[in-house]
């Protein structure tokens, strides 16, 4: 579901070619979110064969291949908003790092100590890269703002970065 949310919602701002939907993806995202470049094109198809969003040009440079751009039709944006309320309705919680966590007693205590370290280190150097993001963003109220998820990144990252500082007390290493 993260997928047609994320293409169709790209597609709300403008018509784009695939390449250019990963592209904003990574730029709107970075590495927060796991986007594959084949799932997007999986997604585009999808989209195309449910009639959520149609081919409106093709543009052709020398030596590349065609692209071909998109533009979300109505029913697409009545997909999109479907989506996005299931997804808000959704009880789930969950990040990536649960999993990893959900096996950490397994390792041994040389093993956590060295995960927190490292895991603390790319914390703090996200946090300090979404922050330069956000102060960019300040007073950018457009419909292609990032502001609201570096916000909301940027809070994650703040209390994951407090956690692994309360629990870097409790690793002891003999």
């Amino acid at each position: 579901m993260k997928i047609e949310i994320t293409i169709l919602g790209l597609l709300m701002e403008s018509n784009l070619y695939g390449y250019e939907i990963k592209k904003k993806i990574v730029e709107k995202l970075e590495d927060y979110v796991d986007i594959k470049f084949g799932s997007i094109y999986y997604a585009i198809k999808k989209a195309l064969k449910n009639g959520w969003v149609k081919r409106v040009d093709t543009k052709k440079d020398s030596g590349n291949p065609e692209r071909y751009i998109y533009e979300i039709l109505p029913v697409g944006k009545k997909q999109y908003k479907k989506l996005l309320k299931q997804f808000f309705e959704q009880n789930l919680i969950h990040f990536n790092i649960d999993i990893v966590l959900m096996f950490l007693n397994s390792m041994s205590p040389e093993q956590k100590k060295e995960f927190v370290e490292d895991r603390h280190q790319l914390i703090s150097e996200k946090l300090e890269s979404i922050k330069v993001k956000i102060d960019g963003e300040q007073g950018n109220q457009s419909e292609t703002s990032n502001y609201f998820v570096l916000t909301y990144i940027k809070n994650h990252l703040s209390a994951e970065l407090e956690w692994l500082n309360s629990i870097k007390s409790t690793l002891t290493v003999t």
